[in-house]
């Protein structure tokens, strides 16, 4: 990377970190983009220079919390001699290091989720990141079927169901903080799924 494209990312990573900031205190809604100029230092201009809205702050927001666990899932994709058990185990041990920073987000996930529940650009940003997420690890557990390792019919549906039991755990660490302990209780859960594929499938059936 260049110095002048380093410099412009290194501010583009300052206004979103400001902006995370404020998001968190003011809320999305009421949070101006003078607040976030503001808290990043930089002019109202030089703001607009790089995102050309609030709401496509918001989105970049997303794409940062998103991409570095597309890329960790795509990279165990990848690793097909390994066992695809090992592999999922990884992908849930993994999601530990990006907590710091949900954590951070998790103020601004409240209107995250209200936004992401009507038409527009924020649903429109999880559906495709959820897509994604869920290829891949359909992918992965098809690995695991071809390896002998389990027997299921169909990967995808399995990945959808793998996603959404933690996506509800994140939801409910969102709503009630204080009685989830997300970090526990995800890896709990990441084992208690493994076992479940480890069953036969007339097991699972019955």
């Amino acid at each position: 990377m260049n110095p002048r494209n380093k410099a412009n990312q290194q501010r583009r990573t300052q206004i979103l970190e400001a902006a995370l900031r404020v998001f968190a205190e003011k809320g999305f809604f009421g949070a101006r983009t003078d607040d976030i100029a503001r808290e990043a230092g930089v002019s109202k201009g030089l703001l607009y220079w790089y995102f050309e809205s609030k709401d496509a702050i918001l989105l970049a927001l997303l794409e940062r919390l998103f991409e570095p666990d597309l890329e960790a899932l795509e990279h165990l994709v990848a690793q097909k001699e390994r066992s695809a058990r090992e592999r999922l185990l990884n992908l849930a041990q993994q999601a530990l290091g990006s907590f710091p920073e949900i954590e951070m987000a998790r103020k601004v996930a409240y209107e995250y989720y209200a936004l992401a529940s009507r038409p527009g650009p924020v649903r429109e940003a999880l559906q495709r990141y959820y897509r994604r997420y869920r290829d891949l690890l359909a992918t992965l557990i098809a690995q695991g079927v071809e390896r002998g390792e389990w027997r299921v019919d169909n990967p995808r549906e399995l990945a959808t169901t793998w996603l959404a039991q933690f996506e509800g755990l994140w939801l409910m660490h969102v709503v009630m903080p204080e009685e989830v302990d997300l970090p526990k209780m995800w890896m709990k859960l990441a084992h208690r799924l493994l076992r479940l594929l480890d069953l036969p499938q007339e097991s699972e059936e019955s």
